[in-house]
C-alpha cells in the first residue's frame, strides 16, 4: 500500500477558504440585519407651486405627499408599533432659518447675499399656522409624525406604508423677483426621518436617522399687465380751430426685468398712428373723417407713435423694462384742422404691450 502525504500548503488554502466564507458570512448577516425598519420618500421628490404670476397671484398654497413605510422586525407572535418622525431644517444653502425659508433661482446656492430669494414656508397642519421643524432649531421643533402598528399575527418582514401631508404657502409681499425657475434643494443632511419604539418625536435625538432628499419648486411667469387710459379729449372746437391737442397717460407693469414694447393701433389698423374720428351719430349726410396723429411726444412735430413694435423690437412704438411697479407713459394725439361738419367725433384705439 502507498501512503500519500498531501502538501501542507494546500491543507493551508482549504483553511483560508473556510475562513473567508465565514467572514463573508458574517458580512452578510451585519447587512441584513442593520436595514433600516422605515423608510421616507416624498412623493415626485417635489414641493411644487407651478407657475406663479407675481402680478395676478391667485393661489399661493400647494402641498405634497410623503410616503412612510415601514417593515415588521419582530418576530411572528409578536406585535410592534414604531413612532416615525420626519423633520426638515431651512434646505441646502448657507441659509438655515426656518421663518421664513427662501427658494433661490435654480442652481445657485442660497446665501444672505443671494440677490433674489422667494421667501416661502413648509407647515405640518392644513390651516399652515405650525411650521414643519426639527430638532436642531429650538424655537421650531413641530415635526411631520406618525405611528404604524403590526399585529402579533403578521409575519416579520411585512411592510406597511402611511402617507403624510406636507403644506406650503408662499410668503406675502410676493418680491419683485425676475421671471425664472426657483428652488430649495433639502439634500445633504437637510432632512432626517427617524423611528423608534418609543412614544414621540423627542426620540429622535437619539434614533438612527436616514435621509429622504426633495426640492421646492415655483416658476415665475413673466406678465405684463396696462391700466386703461382716460380718453383724449380735444372738447368743443370750432371749424375754423387748427393745430388741436390732446394726451392721456398710460399706466403698464411687468414683471422685474421684462423687457417690453407697446403698439399704439387706430381703428383703422394704421401702423404708423395715424387714425380717424368718425361721427358719433351716422347719418344725416355726414361723411366726414377727422385724421388725428398718435404721438410719444407732445406738438405737431412730436415723435409718432404707431403699431409696428413686437416682442423683440420696439419699431416706432415705446419700450421699456420691468421693475415690477407701475411705469407711466404719455400719449399724445394731434389734429391738423376741425374744419368739418358739426357733431361729435370719435375713435378707438388699441393698447397693446409686446413681451
Amino acid at each position: 500500500m502507498h501512503k500519500i502525504n498531501l502538501p501542507s500548503r494546500s491543507v493551508k488554502a482549504r483553511a483560508l477558504l473556510i475562513t473567508r466564507l465565514l467572514a463573508v458570512a458574517c458580512l452578510l448577516l451585519f447587512v441584513q440585519t442593520a436595514r433600516a425598519e422605515c423608510t421616507a420618500a416624498m412623493q415626485s421628490s417635489l414641493v411644487s407651486f407651478g407657475d406663479v404670476d407675481l402680478l395676478n397671484p391667485g393661489t399661493l398654497t400647494t402641498q405634497a405627499t410623503v410616503t412612510v413605510t415601514c417593515r415588521k422586525s419582530a418576530a411572528s407572535g409578536t406585535a410592534q408599533t414604531f413612532q416615525v418622525c420626519l423633520a426638515a431644517d431651512g434646505g441646502r444653502g448657507t441659509i438655515h432659518q426656518l421663518n421664513p425659508r427662501y427658494m433661490c433661482p435654480s442652481g445657485a446656492l442660497c446665501t444672505t447675499t443671494t440677490a433674489n430669494r422667494f421667501a416661502y414656508n413648509m407647515y405640518i397642519d392644513a390651516s399652515r399656522s405650525t411650521i414643519w421643524g426639527t430638532t436642531s432649531n429650538v424655537q421650531y421643533r413641530n415635526m411631520l409624525n406618525t405611528s404604524i402598528s403590526f399585529f402579533s399575527s403578521e409575519a416579520a418582514n411585512t411592510t406597511k406604508s402611511k402617507d403624510l401631508t406636507v403644506y406650503a404657502r408662499l410668503i406675502t409681499p410676493l418680491p419683485n423677483v425676475p421671471p425664472g425657475q426657483y428652488t430649495a434643494s433639502f439634500a445633504d443632511g437637510s432632512t432626517a426621518v427617524a423611528f423608534s419604539t418609543g412614544s414621540s418625536c423627542g426620540s429622535l435625538l437619539t434614533a438612527t436617522r436616514f435621509r429622504f432628499p426633495f426640492t421646492v419648486s415655483a416658476t415665475v411667469v413673466k406678465n405684463c399687465n396696462v391700466n386703461k387710459p382716460n380718453n383724449i379729449d380735444f372738447g368743443t372746437v370750432n371749424p375754423g380751430d387748427t393745430n388741436l391737442a390732446g394726451s392721456t397717460s398710460l399706466g403698464v407693469t411687468c414683471t422685474s426685468s421684462t423687457p417690453y414694447n407697446i403698439g399704439l393701433k387706430p381703428s383703422n389698423n394704421h401702423t404708423a398712428g395715424a387714425g380717424e374720428m368718425l361721427p358719433v351719430t351716422p347719418g344725416g349726410g355726414n361723411t366726414d373723417r377727422i385724421p388725428y396723429q398718435l404721438r410719444s411726444g407732445s406738438g405737431a412735430n412730436g415723435t409718432v407713435w404707431g403699431n409696428t413694435a413686437t416682442a423683440a423690437q420696439t419699431g416706432n412704438g415705446v419700450g421699456g423694462t420691468g421693475t415690477g411697479l407701475q411705469q407711466n407713459y404719455n400719449i399724445y394725439a394731434t389734429v391738423p384742422s376741425a374744419d368739418y361738419h358739426y357733431g361729435d367725433y370719435q375713435d378707438t384705439v388699441t393698447v397693446q404691450v409686446n413681451y
